[in-house]
């Protein structure tokens, strides 16, 4: 399908939700990773109703969706016409996405399920068990940590994806400086 510009009033109005003005433009694999991460992004709030700090990526994903088919609609008719239809991922180019395997793409998605898993039972099964074997005046000094356990493995989950990434960024340009 060949981009094209089209009416700025609808750019405007699908730019809405991300990833729709993309595809309105005729960027579909630009448009769909876009409107597949933000509605990713909210899976974690729906399924578990304690993580609203995941409120805040779903926000920046907003945003950067709405600037970005802005930018997009407002360039010079040459270089949007040099545009590519790629995956949203595929614009920052500083990130070696050449360089994930598979393997690694399984393992993390593994990962990640098993946890979303983990949480589910603890939330139906372990929570409802435990509440029932604490006394209720020891209940309320309890309650806040139990409940409170699957966020916590979420958020030491990001701690260690953030710490790879920016060890694996730390590495890439120790390379480059070595190698100018």
């Amino acid at each position: 399908m060949k981009q094209k510009k089209k009416s700025r009033f609808f750019t405007f109005i699908f730019s809405m939700l991300p990833g729709a003005a993309e595809m309105y433009m005729g960027f579909m694999k630009n448009g769909l990773s876009l409107m597949i991460i933000f509605f990713i992004s909210f899976v974690p709030m729906i399924l578990f109703n304690s993580l609203e700090f995941m409120l805040l990526l779903s926000a920046v994903l907003w945003f950067y969706g709405f600037f970005h088919a802005r930018n997009i609609s407002s360039l010079d008719d040459t270089y949007f016409d040099q545009l590519e239809d790629v995956y949203i991922w595929e614009e920052f180019g500083d990130f070696k996405w050449k360089e994930t395997n598979n393997k690694n793409i399984k393992k993390w998605g593994a990962i990640i399920l098993i946890l979303i898993g983990l949480a589910q039972l603890w939330n139906y099964f372990f929570y409802e068990i435990i509440c029932r074997l604490i006394p209720g005046d020891y209940w309320n000094d309890i309650y806040p940590v139990i409940k409170e356990i699957p966020q916590v493995i979420f958020a030491i989950l990001f701690i260690i994806i953030g710490v790879k990434l920016i060890k694996g960024k730390k590495e890439e340009l120790n390379v480059e400086s070595e190698e100018v």
